[in-house]
């Protein structure tokens, strides 16, 4: 599949983040990156340890935009006879991928830099796909689920796990805010209905879920969070987190 323009552009913003950054680079191993990557494996634990009893003991199972590759340890640890393939856009990002092996005790099957948009792997093979907090991170979304599409395996599943969202007539406001935290990378939050729509157009079945858990939230977005839970429907009209899954129609 051809890579657009945008694509490239976040690429190279990214490669440019995980060469340089002093936390993150290749070959840095800091204290700060263990702890905000502990923080990050507290909850994404949470989200994902129930996941082995649904898949088959061989399991094909693939991390997209995965970074330097912590939760696809987790999954691996999780799922330890299932094959376990790290993929990102960046090179710079995955060659770290063994300081996380050697914390969590375990060797990952393969790891390739590749956007999402062109995974190399065979139609329907697939059985799991999963990212974290990184769908927001393709751009080409179009793409991505298309190319998801084609590698899942017919009773396989993809999850996109912790993304930023907003409705539509919100998203430039919270696509400013999260830049302002954040301006190493450019950011950007999904509207959860053009998802859903996409993936109806392309013929997959795409299930929403609001997440307003309140694990390593700062004490604004906790208190914010505690709101969105106790009124359900604010979920749907302001910035919230929020879980995709994807399957096969």
């Amino acid at each position: 599949m051809t890579i657009n323009d945008k694509v490239l552009s976040q690429v190279e913003s990214e490669k440019a983040f995980w060469l340089s950054d002093p936390f993150e680079r290749p070959g840095v191993d800091t204290l700060e990156n263990f702890h905000n990557k502990a923080q990050d494996s507290a909850i994404f634990f949470d989200l994902v340890r129930g996941l082995s009893t649904d898949l088959p003991t061989q399991s094909t199972i693939v991390e997209l935009g995965g970074g330097q590759g912590w939760a696809s340890c987790v999954i691996k640890r999780l799922n330890p006879t299932a094959y376990v393939v790290l993929t990102d856009a960046v090179d710079g990002a995955i060659q770290s991928r063994v300081i996380w092996e050697r914390v969590f005790d375990c060797t990952l099957d393969g790891a390739v830099a590749t956007p999402v948009q062109q995974l190399p792997f065979e139609d329907r093979s697939v059985d799991l796909l999963f990212c974290y907090a990184a769908a927001h991170h393709f751009v080409d979304h179009v793409g991505a689920l298309q190319e998801t599409k084609r590698v899942m395996a017919t009773t396989g599943k993809c999850l996109w796990l912790y993304e930023p969202s907003a409705p539509q007539w919100l998203q430039a406001a919270a696509e400013r805010r999260v830049n302002r935290k954040r301006p190493d990378v450019p950011e950007h939050v999904l509207v959860p209905k053009q998802i859903a729509s996409i993936a109806r157009s392309i013929d997959l079945n795409c299930t929403i879920e609001y997440c307003t858990s309140i694990v390593h939230r700062g004490r604004i977005a906790t208190l914010y969070y505690i709101l969105l839970d106790y009124v359900p429907i604010l979920q749907r009209l302001l910035p919230c987190t929020v879980h995709f899954t994807f399957t096969h129609r």
